[in-house]
C-alpha cells in the first residue's frame, strides 16, 4: 500500500482509491501511479516516466504518458494529479 494525501494505491491489488472507492486499474496505469506517488509533491518528468514505466521502449514524442493520465484522471478525479507545463507531472502537495 503506498498513500499520498487522501489517494491510497494498493499495489499488490492494482486498485486505487481517491476518496470514492477502489477503482481497479491495469499494470501499467498501477506503474505509472506508483512512480508518481512514491515521489510525493516531485515533478516527474515524461522521459522519466517512459524510461521507468514503459522501459524507454517507446519514444519520447510519444503521447502514450499523457494517454494514462488522461485514463487515470478520469478514473480517479481529474485533480489527482497535476500537469506542471514544461516539466511533467506530480501528485500530491506541491
Amino acid at each position: 500500500m503506498l498513500a499520498c494525501g487522501r489517494l491510497i494505491l494498493d499495489v499488490l491489488h492494482r486498485q486505487a482509491d481517491s476518496g470514492a472507492g477502489l477503482v481497479p486499474l491495469t499494470s501499467r496505469e498501477s506503474q505509472l501511479l506508483w512512480e508518481l506517488m512514491h515521489r510525493p509533491g516531485a515533478v516527474v518528468s515524461k522521459d522519466d516516466l517512459l524510461a521507468r514505466v514503459w522501459g524507454g521502449a517507446t519514444d519520447s514524442a510519444s503521447n502514450v504518458v499523457d494517454v494514462y493520465v488522461r485514463r487515470l484522471r478520469t478514473r480517479l478525479g481529474p485533480d489527482v494529479i497535476t500537469t506542471v507545463r514544461g516539466e511533467g507531472y506530480r501528485v500530491g502537495p506541491g
